[in-house]
């Protein structure tokens, strides 16, 4: 079980193709390992129960000969807010107030049609947002590498769940790093696509749009070609997300690196980061330099000060008057086309994603996502990686981030980052702990 279960997504697919492995066998190995881990972990909101039954269907369409889908046999979870059709979880129907839902989320809808099979919803704050996996109805999720730290929010669920092995590929929302915070906590990979790559239609309170021009729907797994995979799953116009529009998504792989040059920064004097988060810049502008990268120390002037004003004013835009909301979105304007003139003469940014580790469960921070919510105003694309554990053992991750529609920019430095630190990525995968530190992997 546990080596189909540390398996990547895209090995999982191929082996299921090749007939190597049966969607069945998949499955099966995931369901045996979310019931195991979760135990523990108090990630997951409620189970697909037809799943197995699912995969069974699966193998006889491919036995039969028919046409498979890319993510064909491949089991996926989700953020609790996501719609699924006739599957609604006790946070669903006794926070949110909700009916059971018809239709599936845009993006569930697409990671079906392409063959991939739910497994299981996952634990979030009640409302969808917040720096933290808790709720009255489910509970605290705890963080695999160390049960006595949070494995961050909004969609702490899912990254707790993904490093533990209890899911290969999962989606989640990102408002302002409610995705890429858990996965730097919780020492998975995850990408924030560019804003409108991705429909949020189904997702409850992130509608998208012109009223929501902050969240984005993402990929989470631990590897990241899975990352790649499930991006050209899930983007595109639905049709009902106004702002979503058609783009290419280019191949990381086609990318030279020598061709790159990336801005590198440890810290924002607003924000100090441990030393732990500094060094895993430092050496993750190292390895990329090895590569071939043309690494540059710079950083964009009041990146975080900036982020944290506009933060504060679009969070109490519903009461404001007029005339402040006029002058809160001409300066969330001046915000973007600072970083557009900073950027420009880059490829992409490597900074910090959180300026520390994993925290003590009900630890209140502030500052939690001065690294994150810039990138959530400008809507650009940034993609996490863990390259280090510090020295309680806790994953480290750094954040990568490119101009509009760059994912594969982003992807192609997050793979280098990915290969450099392999040892840390193995020993992370939940077969070992990190330093011995008490988990619950």
């Amino acid at each position: 079980m546990e080596e189909i279960c540390f398996s990547t997504a895209t090995q999982l697919i191929r082996a299921i193709h090749a007939r190597e492995l049966s969607s069945q066998d998949v499955v099966a190995a995931f369901q045996a390992r979310l019931e195991s881990v979760n135990a523990r972990l108090n990630a997951v909101t409620v189970t697909a129960e037809e799943a197995l039954e699912q995969a069974r269907l699966a193998d006889e369409r491919q036995a039969q000969g028919e046409q498979l889908g890319p993510l064909h046999g491949l089991p996926f979870t989700v953020k609790d807010t996501f719609e699924t059709a006739d599957l609604q979880s006790r946070l669903e129907a006794r926070i949110r107030k909700r009916l059971v839902a018809r239709t599936d989320a845009a993006v569930v809808a697409r990671m079906k049609q392409a063959g991939a099979i739910l497994l299981a919803k996952t634990n979030c704050p009640p409302s969808g947002s917040g720096a933290d996996t808790e709720n009255a109805i489910v509970g605290q999720t705890y963080n695999p590498h160390n049960a006595s730290r949070s494995p961050g929010g909004s969609s702490g669920g899912e990254a707790a769940l993904i490093a533990a092995g209890g899911s290969p590929l999962g989606l989640g929302s990102d408002t302002g790093g409610g995705l890429r915070v858990p996965a730097a906590f919780c020492g998975i990979t995850a990408l924030k696509p560019t804003q409108g790559r991705v429909p949020n239609s189904g997702v409850y309170n992130q509608p998208g749009g012109l009223t929501d021009q902050r969240t984005q729907i993402g990929p989470a797994a631990r590897r990241t070609e899975d990352l790649l995979l499930a991006l050209r799953t899930i983007s595109g116009p639905d049709y009902r997300d106004a702002g979503v529009v058609a783009k290419p998504i280019y191949d990381p792989e086609q990318l030279p690196l020598r061709d790159l040059t990336i801005a590198s920064f440890p810290y924002d004097p607003a924000s100090l980061v441990t030393s732990a988060v500094a060094n895993a810049v430092g050496a993750s502008g190292q390895a990329l330099a090895r590569a071939g990268v043309q690494v540059v120390e710079n950083r964009p002037l009041d990146l975080v000060g900036g982020a944290r004003d506009l933060d504060r004013g679009w969070r109490h835009m519903a009461g404001t008057r007029g005339q402040d909301v006029v002058e809160l979105l001409h300066a969330w304007d001046q915000f973007r086309t600072n970083l557009l003139q900073f950027i420009r003469y880059y490829d992409a940014i490597l900074c910090p994603v959180v300026h520390h580790t994993a925290p003590a469960i009900g630890t209140r921070d502030n500052q939690r996502f001065d690294y994150t919510v810039p990138f959530n105003l400008t809507g650009y694309p940034a993609a996490v990686v863990p390259v280090a554990a510090d020295d309680q053992g806790l994953p480290v991750a750094v954040q990568i981030v490119s101009h509009p529609w760059r994912e594969d920019i982003v992807l192609a430095l997050a793979a280098v980052l990915e290969e450099e630190f392999q040892d840390w990525q193995d020993a992370s995968d939940g077969r070992a702990k990190p330093n011995g530190q008490p988990g619950v992997m």
